[in-house]
């Protein structure tokens, strides 16, 4: 049977070897609105059609399903609670000039969604004989290649920013959120029971998506597509759809 813990760490530690972009800083430079479009696309997609499709699914199962305004006002609050520290990062006044705050917006939406993903992977090694996982070729390169892209995502900032390479990759550390994500099921099992923790589970994994998609708004409003639109000339636009896409088609590999 495969061990979580190995799953658990080495999708977690997969986005620290994105730093490898930072080689490649003065064609990103040459590039801008190539990189950010196609960045703007992959935050479209995580953010607001992943994570909103999520919250849409598990919708139903909030409450056991029989109080539509107490699930309504559990998902208003996620969303309000992500649009919150979308607004204090960009506009609070602790976090420095305009390029590091877009820097911290998308940190903490990379750490959102890396312990959403997290629940996720650990959910599949509870509640069963085995893990419900799909482990193949294809399957375990797409999850690869998802998890550097998220990685490449928010290196771009810090590269906007001037930041070092060391703070860069400390800040790719907050990937790590996703491992203690992957135990939280299990121990939602243990303390509830099989129906109860299922229950429990998917409540915060629905609530964290809403976060994850108002933050994510705010993210590729004020922070990638800001920049962009102020440019005379469109030329980011198809890459926010190549980027949109591509992404799309990862995820279809993967899940």
């Amino acid at each position: 049977m495969t061990d979580l813990a190995v799953l658990a760490v080495g999708f977690g530690v997969i986005p620290l070897a994105s730093i490898l972009l930072l080689s490649f800083r003065d064609w990103i430079a040459a590039h801008r609105p190539a990189v950010w479009g196609a960045a703007a696309g992959i935050i479209a997609f995580l953010g607001l059609s992943h994570a909103m499709g999520f919250v849409l699914a598990g919708k139903p199962f909030l409450f056991g399903g029989e109080s539509e305004a107490m699930t309504v006002l559990f998902l208003l609050t996620g969303l309000g609670l992500g649009g919150s520290l979308g607004w204090f990062v960009f506009e609070g006044p602790f976090l420095g000039p305009e390029p590091s705050r877009i820097v911290w917006a998308t940190a903490a939406f990379l750490a959102l969604h890396s312990f959403g993903d997290g629940l996720v992977l650990g959910r599949g090694f509870v509640g069963g004989v085995g893990p419900i996982l799909q482990l193949d070729a294809v399957n375990v390169s797409a999850t690869v290649v998802h998890r550097l892209v998220e990685g490449a995502v928010l290196l771009i900032p810090t590269m906007a920013a001037g930041w070092r390479h060391r703070s860069s990759f400390l800040i790719l550390l907050l990937s790590l959120s996703s491992i203690p994500a992957a135990y939280l099921p299990g121990f939602f099992f243990d303390w509830r029971g099989l129906v109860d923790g299922s229950a429990t589970t998917q409540s915060v994994s629905t609530f964290l998506a809403a976060m994850e998609a108002s933050l994510a708004l705010a993210v590729l409003a004020r922070g990638f597509l800001a920049g962009l639109v102020t440019d005379r000339s469109s030329r980011w636009l198809p890459f926010v759809l190549i980027g949109f896409i591509a992404i799309s088609v990862v995820h279809f590999l993967v899940e």
